[in-house]
């Protein structure tokens, strides 16, 4: 179980009054716009090194209604710095405190918003950042969508193991391959307007659904059958083969020069 269940965080937002849990707050934790402004919070941290860790909880401990409180980003900030002072101890008194005071009877809008509440909580957004972030790995940030500000004009992405990028072979082979089709395509007379090389990278994200590096290796045969296709479309690739001149290697070709190579 990598989040809370549905159920837990209905349960949740229904005692919480739509209110922040720390005494006298009264920020709400989904603003009547539909903007969400609370988080759910781990009285014992997920992850060891984390606020009030312990190592004998199971991950559906971890996720059930008692070990949760809903807070305002403010004092969710202020418990997990402080946490010599905010113990799990007075964590747990004070949600109930604050539920006895706050609850009310569950409503049928309440599944609605606890459904906001768990989108934003599998949605982190990293602030300035200057390591790595790494999704769905282990004991780290868990996230269906990361968003990354920062300064620099691109954020470099390390493809995962088990995709396109993570293979040296196909990652090197297809990056061939796109290189081979600019090269022709770039060459057509009858286009008017400036040629773009990214365009066939974005072609081959919109027909697969991603960029091609974070795709899963299983695609590779698609994506390059795909892209030897385009290739042989090209007025200089036909013009190539009636000289009797190929356009690229095959896959075979290219990884027996590449194991020569290094």
């Amino acid at each position: 179980m990598s989040e809370p269940t549905k159920q837990t965080i209905k349960k949740l937002f229904s005692l919480s009054g739509n209110l922040c849990a720390y005494p006298s707050c009264s920020l709400p934790m989904v603003e009547n716009s539909g903007t969400v402004t609370g988080q759910i919070c781990h009285i014992h941290a997920q992850n060891a090194g984390g606020p009030r860790f312990v190592d004998n909880l199971s991950q559906k401990e971890l996720h059930a209604f008692e070990n949760l409180i809903l807070l305002c980003s403010h004092h969710h900030t202020i418990i997990d710095a402080e946490e010599h002072i905010y113990t799990a101890e007075t964590l747990r008194e004070l949600k109930q405190i604050h539920e006895e005071a706050a609850s009310h009877e569950e409503r049928p809008e309440d599944s609605f918003y606890a459904q906001l509440l768990l989108n934003f909580y599998s949605s982190p957004s990293i602030v300035n950042n200057t390591g790595n972030i790494a999704i769905n790995s282990p004991n780290t940030i868990q996230g269906s969508n990361i968003t990354v500000n920062t300064k620099k004009k691109s954020v470099n992405i390390q493809a995962p193991l088990g995709t396109l990028g993570s293979s040296i072979l196909f990652s090197k082979y297809i990056a061939h391959l796109i290189k081979r089709y600019n090269e022709c395509a770039s060459k057509e007379p009858s286009k008017k307007s400036k040629f773009s090389y990214g365009a066939i990278s974005k072609n081959i994200s919109d027909k697969f659904g991603s960029n091609w590096k974070l795709l899963e290796e299983n695609l590779a045969d698609d994506i390059i059958s795909y892209l030897h296709t385009r290739i042989l479309r090209t007025r200089q690739s036909k013009i190539n083969q009636s000289k009797g001149h190929r356009s690229f290697s095959t896959l075979e070709e290219y990884q027996e020069k590449y194991s020569k190579d290094s």
